[in-house]
């Protein structure tokens, strides 16, 4: 391999440029929003990144890390991008994690596709709106993955690109369409357009018990703050509003999995063909 220890370049200097980089952008949203950059740690973020096509500019590896990475077949040496090793020390810095795994890298965050064109007739979403735990954000982005779904838009919501949101999505972020809005207005609008329902969820008031209702294919779920759920305005813009009904005293769920409980239902109701007339 072309860089083997011997010749990668080797970083212990912690205030050394690419690594003074590399922490700003794990900090600071705006840091990522002005370079259009963000931050991966962990073997599995990173290789899932390389496997799926990510535009990485910098990788870093501790010699164990660098071992692990070549023993598992990826390529050392990749096309645009600074490599390089650092010290066990200086990773332990780097690291956000308890137990680092030395690999860490700084990806270019991707243009995200126009909503015309990642909402289209008879695909399945999750809208998020004023989502604001990282846990939840990484953990709907993971389950739309696993479900199928054709994308998953964040409307004024966390920032997705944060390590900790980063690390939820278990490398799923690489393979879920997904754009992030300000406002979630133009998402109920594209919506319409491409005759997708849109299907509030909600905890109380008038709406269609989730198991009991027929989802049609060309669905958007949209789920609210995992304190305050959705305004009434936005749940009144919606096609129809959805709720899961409870047992005893609970009141409502976790938003990943209350989430995850309806698309659930709205994919079976698309394997099934339902048309929704």
């Amino acid at each position: 391999m072309e860089n083997d220890m011997e010749t990668l370049l080797k970083i212990s200097a912690h205030d050394n440029a690419a690594v003074k980089q590399y922490r700003k952008l794990a900090r600071s949203r705006k840091e990522r929003t002005k370079t259009g950059l963000f931050v991966l740690e962990g073997f599995r973020l990173v290789s899932d990144a390389v496997k799926n096509g990510a535009a990485l500019t910098q990788l870093f590896w501790t010699e164990d890390g660098l071992a692990r990475w070549q023993a598992e077949g990826l390529p050392d040496v990749l096309h645009g991008t600074r490599c390089a090793l650092v010290s066990d020390s200086l990773a332990a810095e780097l690291s956000q994690t308890e137990h680092t795994q030395g690999v860490f890298a700084v990806c270019q965050i991707p243009d995200p596709p126009a909503l015309s064109a990642l909402i289209h007739t008879g695909g399945s979403y999750a809208v998020l709106h004023q989502l604001q735990d990282p846990g939840n954000a990484g953990m709907i982005l993971r389950t739309a993955d696993a479900l199928g779904l054709d994308g998953v838009i964040y409307s004024a919501s966390c920032d997705i690109y944060s390590p900790k949101v980063v690390r939820a999505t278990m490398g799923s972020l690489f393979r879920v369409p997904l754009c992030c809005v300000p406002e979630i207005e133009p998402v109920l609008a594209a919506c319409r357009d491409a005759g997708v329902e849109s299907c509030a969820a909600v905890v109380s008031g008038q709406a269609e018990l989730v198991g009991q209702c027929l989802f049609r294919k060309g669905t958007a779920v949209v789920i609210g703050n995992e304190g305050n759920g959705l305004p009434e305005e936005v749940s009144a813009a919606c096609d129809r509003r959805v709720t899961i009904p409870m047992h005893g005293t609970i009141e409502s769920l976790n938003a990943a999995m209350a989430a995850g409980i309806i698309l659930w239902e709205v994919q079976k109701a698309a394997a099934a063909g339902n048309g929704g007339q």
